[in-house]
């Protein structure tokens, strides 16, 4: 069990990488460039432990149940993407009803600017949704079984 507990660290770790670096890549604030190498570093010694565990206690592998982590994680994931995509139409929402965002035209419609859905939304939310369907089925499939 020692292991799937590391085994856990490491993927938290990962997540939490992947975090600095998409605030890095759009922020280029500092912070995020130090947690970025902080996670890399982190991560490497994390797998080489994690191997050298192995390695030495093989019956640790055996024990893991590998079914139940990718429930767990697909449920995580899935819970995540909706996350996002709920986020993103509430901000599209909001962009909507304010009034600097809209006109009337000569008919008496709502005509909403190009700026209501920027591009950054538009392809996160598309380029998330493969993801979402993927483990949104593994999780709800996996649900009924269990």
């Amino acid at each position: 069990m020692i292991v799937l507990f590391f085994i856990l660290v490491l993927e938290v770790s990962l997540i939490i990488h992947i975090y600095f670096m998409v605030s890095f890549i759009t922020n280029k604030a500092d912070r995020a460039f130090r947690g970025f190498f902080v996670t890399t570093v982190v991560n490497i010694f994390m797998a080489i432990f994690i191997a050298l565990l192995i390695l030495v206690y093989p019956s640790q592998l055996r024990e893991i149940n590998l079914d139940l982590i990718l429930f767990v994680e697909s449920g995580i994931i899935f819970m995540i993407m909706l996350y996002v995509k709920m986020k993103i139409s509430v901000s599209i929402y909001r962009r909507s009803q304010d009034p600097a965002n809209y006109h009337f035209n000569v008919f008496g419609k709502k005509v909403l600017h190009k700026n209501v859905a920027t591009p950054k939304d538009v392809m996160i939310y598309f380029m998330t949704l493969p993801v979402t369907l993927i483990c949104g089925a593994y999780f709800v499939v996996k649900l009924g079984c269990f």
